[in-house]
């Protein structure tokens, strides 16, 4: 008899369809959007959702139990009838950012491993290429800091990453937590220096 245990899965209008343990460790869950529509990238009409799916993505996400955790998802896919090309618009779901080949979820994860450890050191402990990180890193990072946004400057933190291992390279993260508990990071500084 096989067990079963079942995790809460933080994704919005998000069903799970299967999981699988694969025999290299690696856990794959198959997920389906729960959405009906989409918004025309054109126009900005309401689209409904009823034109097929795209390409299948694999998306790391949040590690489970300790196995390397991807959801494999299809997104679907509508054609705008406003637009005289009627071009069909793939729906965009709140946890992925297009073209990214993590979840933000992981993403956000990612940078949380940051903290007192180099961009290869995480590369490192999650199996990831250098270069994965940085882009995890970079899709978290605002350009543009809205004042509005931010809440609470009670805590402020600032922390170094180093950049290469055993070499003198360093950013500097500031990030503020907000009332809800949640991090933002307010800028990420070139180097360490006191002038800014």
């Amino acid at each position: 008899m096989a067990s079963e245990l079942k995790v809460p899965f933080d994704l919005p209008d998000v069903e799970v369809l299967s999981s699988q343990v694969m025999p290299d460790g690696k856990l794959l869950i198959r997920v389906e959007s729960q959405l009906e529509t989409t918004t025309c990238g054109l126009c900005g009409q309401t689209l409904r959702c009823k034109d097929g799916h795209g390409q299948e993505l694999r998306l790391r996400h949040l590690p489970v139990l300790g196995m390397e955790t991807y959801l494999l998802y299809r997104p679907r896919r509508a054609k705008c009838k406003q637009c005289w090309t009627e071009p069909k618009t793939t729906q965009v779901v709140a946890w992925h950012e297009a073209r990214s080949p993590h979840t933000k979820a992981y993403d956000e994860y990612l940078l949380k491993q940051l903290v007192n450890s180099t961009i290869e050191d995480v590369s490192l402990k999650e199996h990831i290429g250098y270069d994965a990180v940085v882009g995890a890193l970079n899709r978290q990072l605002d350009v543009t800091i809205n004042g509005d946004e931010i809440d609470n400057l009670h805590t402020v933190g600032i922390d170094e990453i180093a950049l290469k291992k055993g070499h003198k390279e360093y950013a500097a993260i500031v990030s503020v937590k907000q009332a809800s508990g949640k991090i933002r990071v307010l800028a990420v500084l070139p180097d360490r220096k006191k002038q800014r």
